[in-house]
């Protein structure tokens, strides 16, 4: 009796691929994440304010850990959503979603700074989307070479 695989070798190297890719995004928001806590943490210990007069919503909000760390995981996901569904495509789409990423990061910087109540709040708010962006095309960066 002969039985032949039906599994190919397509079939077979995405599962690992796919965990692995799972791990670098889990590695990035990770990294993201601490790195933006810590800003968060030595801003308050510098007696920054983190408060911000957003366009929407109450006239004055403080921008707290738990803010810091569900909108840079939320950010980094969501960009990492759409980096897999490139990734299914081509890897020219990828480079467009990377490049992409990096103009939102940048482009997105204007909200902090246009919105903190003081410089010190605004510049470490603009850095932990800086951050971000880079953790994201850190990680991104692994997805393309593959």
């Amino acid at each position: 009796m002969n039985t032949t695989s039906t599994i190919s070798s397509s079939t077979r190297d995405a599962t690992p691929r796919s965990r692995s890719t799972r791990w670098v995004a889990a590695i990035g928001a990770l990294a993201a994440t601490v790195a933006n806590v810590a800003l968060w943490v030595g801003g308050r210990a510098a007696d920054v304010g983190f408060l911000v007069s957003p366009l929407f919503g109450p006239p004055v909000m403080q921008v707290g850990v738990v803010s810091v760390v569900l909108t840079t995981l939320l950010a980094f996901v969501a960009g990492w959503a759409v980096l897999t569904l490139a990734a299914r495509r081509s890897r020219q789409l990828v480079r467009v979603v990377m490049a992409a990423a990096a103009v939102t990061a940048v482009v997105s910087t204007a909200g902090p700074l246009s919105t903190a109540l003081d410089t010190a709040t605004g510049v470490l708010l603009a850095a932990m989307h800086l951050i971000t962006g880079a953790a994201f095309l850190a990680a991104a960066a692994t997805v393309r070479a593959r």
